[in-house]
């Protein structure tokens, strides 16, 4: 018959013991660290619509999403962040199951946006930056495949003003070795915006 008090020192020692047990994830739990967690990307406030209106008599020409980025954002005086993802770039969160990457674009053509018309994008509510995420993340990757050395994480952006920077050309020329059409005489349009209560953003482009 066990005495009462080596019961509870028995007691005690099977709890110490099971506390030590706790594993690489944490206290009480057996679960591996994820070190590829840090990379992956915020949960956003909520999204934006950038509407662009040419408000002139004449076309302006914007420059093709493919391998370029056409507007920035951010706090206004701040240099405009990342915020447009083009075919170059790979989120962290992809990285972990894509089989290949891209290695370049070639599509620096411009279109016209006539007057009267609008151009629509679509703002995630996240900042891009580029962070080296280790290899061993790239699971899925091609053994073959060469593993980009960033990847872009998205960072939430904080409520409050931001400003759309837009990047925008007046004219355009004929160039056929870079997609027929390429912008030239370039200027930018600015435009505050209170983010997340403005969900519409229409940025007029005036004479």
């Amino acid at each position: 018959m066990i005495k009462k008090g080596w019961l509870f020192l028995f007691v005690g020692l099977s709890a110490a013991l099971s506390g030590c047990s706790s594993g690489e994830g944490g206290s009480g739990t057996n679960e591996p660290v994820d070190a590829c967690a840090p990379f992956m990307s915020e949960s956003s406030v909520g999204e934006v619509e950038i509407v662009v209106r040419n408000d002139r008599a004449a076309p302006i020409y914007l420059r093709n999403d493919t391998c370029y980025s056409r507007f920035g954002i951010a706090p206004p005086g701040e240099k405009p962040h990342h915020v447009e993802l083009t075919v170059l770039d790979v989120t962290c969160d992809e990285g972990r199951v894509r089989q290949s990457f891209p290695l370049d674009c070639f599509d620096e053509g411009v279109h016209a946006i006539e007057p009267g018309v609008t151009e629509t994008f679509r703002w995630k509510g996240l900042f891009y930056d580029d962070v080296a995420m280790p290899a061993s993340c790239y699971e899925k990757a091609d053994e073959s495949s060469i593993k980009p050395a960033t990847c872009s994480q998205g960072l939430a952006a904080t409520p409050g003003t931001l400003e759309v920077t837009v990047s925008l050309y007046a004219n355009a020329m004929e160039n056929c070795e870079v997609g027929c059409q390429s912008g030239i005489d370039p200027f930018e349009v600015k435009h505050p915006f209170v983010y997340p209560d403005e969900t519409t953003v229409t940025i007029p482009i005036v004479p």
